[in-house]
């Protein structure tokens, strides 16, 4: 059964023009009003349109832009009958003759030459818009040499502010220390007046403990010194800052005080390098302090981090140098001389033990300028009744044919045996070695590093330059400090006199260095008295390996 069809139906059929046989624009409109007959329909798929002859390829766009942008380079290297066309399209036109003849005086014109050439129409804005590009590249230029002679004339008037306050260390170089080129690695000293300000910001801020700002001005003028001093000195401070430390709101205890610790520690570093024995005491606080349980309260923790600090000092340093002291003590025999260099407080500790014991022996105290350590030596040896002899190192070759046994103390031992101590350390064991004195060396294992290190330039610690010269009021004579000419004013009035700091500030030819340190080679060596017992300087690396859990805590 057939259902007919209405009228309006079959006229709109009969009526519709054949899509074949409709003309471009009758198709044009169409395609045109598709897109509105619904919003839910896709719109058929349109024939590829035929290329026409005037119309370009996206690639010869392409090479148009390309060719403008050639043109209005300011080398003014464009073609000379304007940018070349695209493949397959003309490379000159009447517009492309007229811009190369123009391009010879102006990059504008070259551009419009381009634009010819091209046969399209947007190469002159693009040309316009290059010109507005170099100009702010231009621009941009002389801002960027003006800040650079800005900061420039900074550096000049720091480097002549330093220069006034008698520094004579480059800026720009991390690595000169008074006057003269060093390796990086070696540490600087920080000078007074860098470290009060930093005091100052510090209690500002009160971020930094009051034990912490008083350790660091001792650290910095090298009141505190020793290995185990500034060790001891150093766990102390902390345990006051774990004592007065509060947990924040929100916070876990032993994430908040690692970074409270790293805070402390830090500014202590800025005041002086961080040497072995700090760095060991630091690192076992830190791993105490990640062992904390979470399930203990506040006063419970800082209870337990106090009691490991303790032990630390008794087990580490206390008990271990009593060891020491037997085991090197047993060297030292009737009659002998023992020499020393500078002050350890370990030898020291030997030294009164065994005169304790009623060993009746000497001492010959060495010692180096500037900062005179054997001095206090000397002094705590004569209070004892130990007879004693004191000279410099520079009589070392005159000391040591009377000495027995040479005592040396070590500020680390490093892992292949070497010495890593007080410079002039290797001056002594090497000539003891040459005369055939036995060098028997006195160091805790908790100062024994596995860094190696083969001389004293892969890392150093540099003291003050003005302490290896003489105050001005020292260097001149009583009378010309009183305002009395001393002689004719000839120049050999000058000659003896020793140079005073500020003659160094005023004369840029002069460099000063102050290592602190040496290292001594372990052949050098006879023997290592620890609390491990006395054994060769090559047995540091097992001792390392086997006793590591105790040594460092993990």
């Amino acid at each position: 059964m057939s259902t007919p069809s209405t009228p309006q139906m079959a006229g709109s059929f009969q009526n519709s023009p054949d899509p074949s046989s409709s003309s471009p624009a009758a198709a044009a409109a169409a395609s045109a009003s598709a897109p509105a007959a619904g919003k839910g329909s896709n719109p058929p798929k349109q024939p590829k349109q035929p290329k026409q002859p005037g119309q370009k390829s996206a690639k010869e766009l392409k090479a148009e832009r390309r060719a403008a942008k050639i043109a209005t380079r300011p080398d003014g290297k464009a073609g000379a009958g304007g940018a070349p066309g695209a493949a397959g399209g003309p490379s000159t036109g009447p517009a492309g003759g007229a811009g190369a003849a123009a391009n010879r005086g102006s990059h504008h014109a070259g551009a419009k030459g381009g634009r010819g050439g091209a046969g399209g129409e947007g190469g002159g804005d693009e040309a316009q818009s290059m010109g507005r590009r170099d100009d702010a590249s231009r621009r941009s230029n002389q801002s960027q040499a003006k800040g650079q002679g800005g900061a420039k004339q900074q550096q000049q008037q720091a480097a002549a502010s330093h220069h006034h306050l008698g520094f004579h260390e480059s800026q720009t170089a991390a690595s000169t220390i008074g006057g003269v080129s060093l390796f990086g690695n070696v540490s600087q000293p920080r000078s007074s007046q860098l470290h009060t300000q930093s005091i100052v910001s510090s209690s500002y801020r009160s971020n930094i403990h009051p034990s912490i700002l008083k350790l660091s001005t001792q650290l910095s003028e090298f009141r505190l010194m020793g290995a185990d001093s500034r060790a001891m000195g150093l766990l102390q401070a902390l345990a006051d800052v774990i004592r007065d430390y509060r947990t924040p709101p929100g916070e876990v205890l032993k994430r908040d005080l690692l970074r409270t610790v790293s805070n402390q520690v830090g500014h202590l570093v800025e005041a002086r390098a961080m040497g072995t024995s700090t760095g060991v005491a630091t690192r076992y606080l830190k791993y105490e302090i990640s062992l904390c349980s979470a399930d203990m309260t506040e006063d419970e923790a800082k209870e337990h981090l106090l009691e490991r600090i303790d032990h630390f000092v008794r087990d580490r340093i206390v008990y271990a140098a009593k060891i020491i002291r037997a085991q090197a003590g047993s060297k030292i025999k009737d009659g002998d001389v023992v020499m020393t260099f500078a002050r350890s407080t370990v030898v020291e500790g030997t030294l009164l033990a065994a005169h304790r014991q009623g060993i009746r022996f000497s001492v010959v105290v060495v010692d180096s300028r500037p900062l005179l350590e054997g001095r206090a030596l000397l002094s705590v040896l004569l209070a004892a009744g130990i007879p004693c002899t004191y000279g410099l190192v520079s009589s070392l070759g005159a000391l040591m044919p009377r000495a027995t046994l040479l005592l040396l103390g070590t500020a680390a031992l490093l892992a292949n045996g070497a010495l890593y101590s007080r410079a002039g350390t290797a001056t002594c064991a090497m000539m003891a070695k040459e005369k055939g004195i036995p060098v028997i060396v006195c160091c805790e294992t908790y100062k024994f590093s596995e860094r190696v290190q083969l001389d004293s330039f892969v890392q150093n610690e540099a003291g003050s330059p003005r302490d290896l010269l003489t105050s001005d009021d020292e260097a001149a004579p009583p009378a010309a400090a009183a305002g009395v000419n001393v002689g004719g004013g000839g120049d050999g009035d000058e000659v003896g006199r020793p140079v005073s700091v500020g003659e160094w500030e005023g004369n840029a030819s002069l460099g000063l260095v102050n290592l602190l340190y040496d290292v001594t080679p372990p052949r050098y060596v006879s023997a290592v008295a620890s609390e491990v017992g006395l054994s060769g300087p090559e047995s540091v690396s097992v001792i390392l390996r086997d006793y590591k859990s105790v040594l460092y805590g993990v």
